[in-house]
């Protein structure tokens, strides 16, 4: 073999060689493949499977005082407030207690429909209102 051969035979063999050893020291520090991890995370550890549960909470002991308005807080208002923490809020217009519904029903999902909202914020304002003449109150911070 000529000297011309045996460099077309090297430029020829090289980068097959060089491949076949870069391909195996790099199976050490290259990724594994995405069935090979699943393959590995299942051997150590079973896959989990959950289910979903049904929890009926029991009903509330107290209920709101009674007058217009009360079936409609007793049953959108207690699923998520107690009968205390609502009676416990300070006094309200009808007008903030509208603002305070229409905050519950947008930003937190209260079920209360539309047509609901007077009636309920004349409840409120009726069981522990604070009438509009009485000045601002400490819900729109412009209490001293």
């Amino acid at each position: 073999m000529n000297a011309r051969m045996k460099r077309i035979a090297l430029l020829l063999v090289a980068p097959v060689v060089l491949g076949a050893l870069l391909g195996v020291a790099g199976r050490h520090y290259l990724p594994e493949s995405i069935a090979a991890q699943a393959a590995r995370q299942d051997a150590i550890a079973p896959p989990v499977h959950l289910t979903a549960l049904n929890v009926i909470l029991p009903p509330g002991q107290s209920t709101f005082p009674p007058g217009p308005g009360v079936e409609i807080a007793n049953a959108n208002c207690v699923m998520c407030h107690s009968t205390g923490m609502v009676l416990r809020q300070p006094p309200l217009t009808t007008g903030e207690w509208k603002v305070e519904i229409n905050k519950m029903r947008s930003a937190f999902g209260a079920p209360i429909t539309p047509d609901q909202i007077d009636a309920l914020a004349h409840y409120l304002n009726a069981i522990d209102g604070r009438k509009p003449q009485a000045g601002p109150s400490g819900v729109d911070n412009q209490a001293s």
